[in-house]
């Protein structure tokens, strides 16, 4: 298994801890960042400046706030965006506050009883160190340059519409820092799930040979057998394969513990995100095919901005989905060795292990709104092209309208 307290050393994880210690709520080894309250207050502020100019801003930028509706519409898509940062960020800290010292120290304990190999630290590293530079390679550069062209070239620029937008995109760096710190704990949550199923399947490996399966029969000699039960009444360390069974099912219950702690922290803020994500990129898409004329062409950004929507969105679904499949493949592991010939202690080890995982999800949500799995991708795309397609209709009728009105 790993989380960031095991490995919040090496060259691999810089990448990480500078993120999380410019904007995220904790640091690596799981403990409160002093900067946080600073960065906070920042996003607070800012997003109450955003709400208060958010009628005018957009709409100088782009030019094309011509009628009653696109103003409604930009308004509410602008507002959403701060409003959403807002309660997202109290939501993280008020949970962190509240639930971090004991997640951590629970990692702490299990990674003291268990500690994690060498191969899936480095796994862990690798994975928290693409995860946060393909974020900071498509969320910053796009914006730093939105912003160098916005003082550079736009006639109606001034100070309070740069303001504007780089508070926007302060929001923006806030939620992604957040996104992150889900998605490098939920993998840490996998890799425990991993190592317990990678035991089971060695468990049911030696209970198939010592059970005398014809294809076993076929290359076994008389030591092989023997060797091969042997391994069924007791494990690599010595003590009976009940007592080996009995720490696997202990070890899956605090890891289904985590999840549960997972959903506690991010359910709300996943929520948030995923729901922003799918606005943004839906009215991203709208304006860029009815804009009419622009200071500063949105084409140059649009792409690179929609590249991003996705990356945030599938690293958040995907890391949750990969981490219940997981956990899930160890009640099909623990079914099959039970199906199997067995002394009764046991068996009855593996029953109770599939009793507590019967009564006990392993489903990751975003604030039981939704599950996140591979369906919420499905599901996501059908709805937003649907109501894609709502807006065009929507938009070419008001658009037939005004002309009627004008003629």
């Amino acid at each position: 298994m790993a989380t960031t307290t095991t490995v919040r050393g090496g060259v691999l994880m810089w990448p990480t801890t500078c993120f999380w210690g410019s904007c995220g709520v904790f640091t690596l080894d799981m403990t409160y960042n002093r900067f946080e309250r600073w960065f906070s207050g920042w996003v607070f502020v800012s997003g109450l400046l955003n709400i208060a100019n958010t009628p005018w801003s957009v709409c100088v930028l782009d030019g094309w706030c011509d009628d009653h509706l696109s103003t409604t519409y930009r308004r509410l898509y602008t507002r959403l965006v701060a409003s959403t940062c807002l309660v997202s960020r109290a939501i993280i800290v008020y949970k962190a506050c509240r639930h971090l010292a004991g997640f951590g120290d629970r990692e702490r304990e299990y990674e003291r009883s268990w500690p994690i190999s060498g191969p899936r630290r480095r796994q862990f590293r690798i994975y928290a160190s693409s995860v946060v530079v393909g974020y900071i390679l498509l969320v910053l550069p796009v914006n730093l340059a939105r912003l160098y062209l916005l003082y550079r070239f736009e006639e109606f620029g001034d100070a309070k519409l740069l303001l504007f937008f780089f508070n926007m995109y302060t929001h923006n760096w806030s939620m992604c820092c957040m996104e992150t710190h889900f998605a490098v704990l939920c993998f840490g949550v996998y890799l425990k799930f991993r190592a317990i199923n990678d035991e089971l399947s060695a468990v049911r490996s030696d209970v198939m040979v010592s059970n005398r399966y014809p294809m076993a029969l076929r290359s076994s000699s008389s030591t092989a057998v023997a060797a091969a039960a042997a391994s069924v009444l007791q494990d690599p360390h010595g003590r009976p394969m009940e007592a080996a069974v009995e720490e696997l099912r202990v070890r899956h219950r605090l890891t289904r513990e985590s999840v549960e702690q997972l959903n506690n922290m991010f359910g709300g803020q996943l929520a948030l995100s995923l729901i922003t994500l799918c606005v943004m990129m839906l009215f991203d898409i709208y304006n860029e095919a009815f804009r009419l004329v622009s200071t500063i062409s949105r084409s140059k950004f649009i792409f690179g901005w929609i590249l991003q929507y996705l990356f945030r969105f599938f690293v958040i679904v995907i890391t949750a989905h990969s981490t219940t499949q997981e956990g899930y493949k160890t009640k099909v592991l623990v079914t099959e060795i039970n199906n199997r010939h067995l002394n009764n202690s046991t068996k009855y080890e593996l029953q109770l292990f599939l009793k507590q995982m019967n009564h006990q999800s392993i489903d990751i949500t975003a604030c039981d709104c939704f599950t996140l799995n591979g369906h919420l991708i499905a599901s996501a795309i059908a709805v937003g092209t649907t109501y894609l397609f709502v807006l065009i209709q929507f938009h070419s009728e008001i658009m037939q309208f005004t002309e009627n009105q004008k003629s």
